[in-house]
């Protein structure tokens, strides 16, 4: 036999389900507001707060307004991404073959990497239109690639300007 007293523990038990809010109990029942939390006890010397809950690696960042840091790096992200698109769109060079087409695609690639990132950076941040326009930059850059990419592996119609081949000899 045990020595432990069943009917206490019980009971503790029973006082805790009690406190606990019935998750089927209709929502506009009223409710008496809880008390709000003791300050921490600073006045004794060298004393510190507890800490409250810590940020980890991913985290969404909490509501309200961004620091100013957070806010430029959102915007320089969206500025280079809408950069790199004029860029891409008047790109001044042949992507029939060779290194230019090389070249294109690897900025192709870094458009997609900063649409990524812009769009990651904007859902931590709360910031729905930049992250919207994180997303445009990611489908432009997965369009620009497509009309490059998709007539040389023959699944789109070639043209003069898209040839289906990947090098430069006929």
């Amino acid at each position: 036999m045990s020595n432990r007293d069943w009917e206490r523990e019980l009971a503790d038990i029973d006082r805790r389900l009690a406190a606990v809010p019935d998750p089927g109990a209709p929502t506009d029942a009223v409710r008496a507001p809880a008390a709000p939390a003791p300050p921490p006890d600073v006045s004794r010397r060298g004393a510190t707060p507890t800490p409250g809950p810590s940020r980890t690696v991913g985290s969404v960042a909490p509501s309200g307004r961004r620091s100013w840091r957070a806010q430029f790096a959102l915007l320089f992200r969206l500025v280079l991404g809408v950069a790199a698109v004029a860029a891409l769109i008047y790109w001044p060079y042949s992507t029939r073959c060779g290194v230019e087409l090389g070249y294109y695609l690897g900025l192709v690639a870094l458009l997609g990497l900063v649409g990524i990132a812009t769009s990651t950076s904007a859902w931590r941040h709360r910031s729905s239109v930049v992250h919207l326009l994180g997303l445009a930059m990611l489908a432009g850059a997965l369009t620009l690639a497509a009309r490059e990419v998709l007539p040389k592996v023959g699944y789109a119609i070639p043209s003069l300007a898209h040839p289906a081949s990947w090098s430069c000899t006929p």
